[in-house]
């Protein structure tokens, strides 16, 4: 059987004094300790699952700023593309009829030299002419009803 001698009530004592002073001094504040920082944990916790819903709302804000901006850029680029092609257009236009213009007054001008050179050498083959006649019956034709019937000769020839 067990003894129960003086000491071993002391030790029991001490025991049970020790338990008590611990749960009074260090037990109840260390469990303080422990809940104040499971309180922070999941208090920090929250705060970092709100910061990451924050973020994650920011990102998809600016994901959809970004889209609209590239969308408004696109927008410009073909704005611009459609106004330089409209201007291209505009300038080939004039060119085309600035160009067409210049090659009608070109035919005239030719049309016009090359009637003005035909009468030049309708005159002198008129006059050569009037010259080898006259030279052939040796008397010189002068008259108009001459001039007008050697015109009327080389116009016969000429055709």
């Amino acid at each position: 059987m067990v003894n129960i001698n003086a000491t071993l009530i002391a030790q029991i004592l001490n025991f049970l004094v020790l338990v008590f002073v611990l749960a009074k001094f260090a037990y109840k504040p260390l469990l303080g300790i422990m809940e104040e920082r499971k309180n922070k944990i999941a208090s920090d916790l929250e705060a970092a699952e709100k910061a990451k819903t924050d973020a994650e709302t920011v990102k998809s804000e600016y994901a959809a700023k970004l889209a609209d901006a590239r969308q408004e850029a696109q927008a410009i680029i073909d704005n611009a593309r459609k106004t330089a092609q409209a201007a291209h257009d505009k300038i080939m236009a004039d060119t085309k009829a600035e160009q067409e213009q210049l090659i009608a007054a070109a035919k005239e001008t030719i049309a016009l030299e090359k009637q003005k050179s035909l009468d030049d050498i309708r005159a002198q083959v008129i006059n050569l002419s009037m010259i080898a006649a006259g030279k052939i019956v040796e008397q010189k034709l002068s008259s108009e009803e001459d001039k007008k019937l050697a015109g009327e000769i080389v116009d016969s020839i000429l055709k």
